[in-house]
């Protein structure tokens, strides 16, 4: 599948009879990751403005988000070093406006790679607790993102060799290392929403909405992010004890079960 669409600048010089005409190609392709149809996939990759999407990892098992960046990884080393690549998430996102001005949209960001802004669902200190940010901003979301070709490989072989397993965690932290990547905290190109706001309108191309319901997502976010908050819960529940103590039995069989699970469940990667 080619990129599309592909923009032409005609720069045209007289020299005597003879016509010098140089020609700069700019093109873009949007790819996800998805394994399985779920969410808004199918409206993504059927959307309104026939926007082609180039869909890896379909029918894979899937480990992990690192599975997501090594896919999309090894897509890029097929592309050629100035492609614009515009990645989205398969389940959560979807196309809102008609994209065919994106690329000049990303060119006045003056950089080489674009972050979506994270919506905060949980609150922006705890999410910068969480995640951090980008340069001391806000955080980036690891959900839809764009650039060229040759930095996104770069950028996506750093993120691989951590041993966190959390892309959005590794993104933020990739991120104030580098002086070419930005965060679209204007929603210019990308907006993520939050619960609260799913029947907002958007000027953005590219939208996201939060996660679609569903037991085994919901289990393997709990597992996945229990690294994050499991500390933080064990402090609180420690504190109630001393506040609490007609509640002792409860809590510590809380505690017990808290840690129990985290030792024997939870991901470890980003915090051990």
């Amino acid at each position: 599948m080619g990129l599309l669409p592909t923009y032409y600048l005609g720069v045209l010089t007289l020299s005597g009879l003879n016509f010098n005409i140089s020609i700069y190609q700019m093109s873009y392709e949007i790819v996800t990751y998805a394994n399985k149809s779920h969410g808004l996939f199918e409206e993504l990759t059927n959307n309104e403005f026939n926007v082609p999407v180039k869909v890896l990892g379909w029918g894979t098992e899937w480990k992990g988000f690192s599975d997501k960046t090594k896919g999309v990884m090894n897509y890029l080393k097929t592309k050629n070093a100035t492609d614009i690549i515009i990645f989205l998430d398969g389940f959560d996102t979807k196309i809102n406006k008609d994209p065919s001005n994106v690329v000049e949209l990303f060119k006045q960001f003056n950089c080489k790679i674009l972050l979506s802004s994270d919506p905060n669902i949980s609150g922006k200190f705890i999410t910068s607790l969480i995640f951090g940010t980008c340069k001391g901003s806000g955080t980036a979301n690891a959900g839809m993102y764009m650039g060229y070709a040759k930095e996104l490989l770069e950028f996506l072989e750093a993120e691989a060799k951590t041993k966190c397993k959390d892309d959005q965690l590794n993104f933020n932290t990739l991120c104030r290392s580098r002086d070419d990547i930005k965060v679209d905290e204007s929603n210019v190109i990308f907006e993520n929403f939050k619960p609260t706001q799913i029947n907002n309108e958007s000027n953005a191309p590219f939208v996201s909405y939060p996660g679609s319901p569903g037991l085994s997502r919901y289990s393997r976010a709990i597992t996945e992010y229990a690294q994050f908050v499991y500390i933080y819960i064990l402090c609180l529940l420690i504190v109630s004890m001393a506040f609490l103590p007609q509640h002792k039995n409860l809590l510590v069989t809380t505690t017990v079960a808290a840690t129990a699970f985290y030792a024997l469940f939870a991901d470890k990667s980003c915090t051990v």
